[in-house]
């Protein structure tokens, strides 16, 4: 049966990858996008009429407010939030903007998607949130993202309570090999210290489209480091002073 998802980060990684592989399998996504023009290079809407494209930036609340106005009568399946942003550098070298634009993003702009969508959502929806298991770790170098992703993941604990007629589900994962990385750290040393490690957004697309259909709560890839997290949790400040460079391997010198 045909359904319905709206998608946000659907230009590149896992968001596209997610686009791409839902209509394949017949259904109808709307994407919001930032950058309309690169969406259209990508050539989907020539490929299928079953996506469409909406402006919709995300660090700006007018922007995602004006969404519903594009929606008119659809009722959606699912909200698929693939936005993130971070940066991997020391806690005194972020700029104003960079730690406004990582909370906006990654928390408080969700919300405020949330809200607008809601109108439009169907009694069982999916909401799908990727966090990151950033969150479960203190990390030098990664304060802030670290911080907006276990408020993240609070968050969609706390509507998964409120709302029990959605279906919520968080994505956790390790390093998905996605532009993210670009940004986050422009030397590069991160993503090629841990290529080997990094998950493929086409893997994880299909676990998530099942968690969708089993109405799982949260995956968490890959479990190896969520399992490890587990036990960092237990006694956070002894594994740190034994294994201290685990929580510095995103330092890149700013």
């Amino acid at each position: 049966m045909q359904q319905t998802y709206i998608i946000t980060g659907a230009t590149s990684g896992l968001g596209l990858t997610l686009v791409k592989q839902l209509l394949h399998d017949g259904h109808k996504v709307i994407a919001l996008v930032r950058n309309i023009e690169k969406m259209r290079a990508l050539n989907l809407e020539q490929q299928d009429d079953h996506l469409q494209i909406v402006p919709c930036d995300m660090l700006d609340p007018d922007s995602i407010k004006a969404v519903a106005s594009h929606l008119n009568h659809t009722s959606l399946d699912g909200l698929i939030y693939c936005s993130g942003v971070g940066y991997f550098k020391g806690i005194e070298a972020h700029t104003t903007e960079e730690m406004l634009e990582t909370y906006q993003v990654n928390v408080v702009h969700f919300t405020l998607l949330f809200q607008t969508l809601q109108p439009f959502l169907k009694n069982n929806a999916s909401i799908v949130g990727i966090g990151s298991q950033a969150g479960f770790a203190t990390q030098a170098y990664a304060a802030h993202y670290g911080a907006s992703k276990i408020a993240f993941y609070q968050l969609m604990n706390a509507l998964r309570l409120e709302y029990p007629n959605y279906h919520v589900m968080t994505v956790n994962t390790g390093p998905i090999r996605t532009p993210f990385h670009q940004k986050a750290d422009p030397s590069g040393r991160y993503q090629e210290q841990f290529h080997k490690l990094m998950i493929e957004p086409e893997i994880l697309t299909q676990e998530i489209i099942i968690g969708m259909h089993l109405r799982k709560n949260e995956i968490n890839r890959p479990r190896w480091m969520r399992f490890l997290l587990k036990l960092y949790n237990l006694a956070p400040r002894f594994i740190e002073k034994i294994a201290g460079p685990l929580f510095n391997n995103k330092a890149n010198g700013s």
